[in-house]
């Protein structure tokens, strides 16, 4: 039955506009959620992109900062071989030095 063919062609009308209003809230409401869904998963990618960035930026720099410790751990070994020479070269010395002060070594002057 239409508007045309009904005898009560306002009431039709106002019943066929009623149940179109509903199909159009129906469809905006279907809208409006496709249209949410797809913003958060728009943010949960831009979220997980942002992630692998910073997870590829810490992983440079962890990267940076091992080359750091290895060339430290390097100069530190550097270091104590230093010291050790030095502590061996002031034994050295000072046993010069006692041997000197006791008479057991001279310097060799000739009389």
């Amino acid at each position: 039955m239409t508007i045309f063919t009904s005898r009560n062609p306002a009431g039709q009308a106002a019943m066929e506009l009623g149940l179109m209003s509903v199909g159009i809230a129906s469809l905006i409401q279907d809208c409006n959620e496709a249209g949410m869904r797809a913003v958060e998963e728009g943010r949960e990618r831009r979220a997980a992109y942002q992630y692998a960035c910073d997870l590829n930026a810490a992983k440079g720099r962890a990267d940076e900062l091992g080359r750091i410790a290895i060339q430290a751990v390097r100069h530190v070994a550097a270091l104590e071989e230093e010291v050790r020479r030095l502590r061996n070269a002031v034994k050295q010395r000072q046993r010069m030095i006692d041997g000197l002060k006791s008479g057991r070594i001279s310097l060799g002057e000739s009389a």
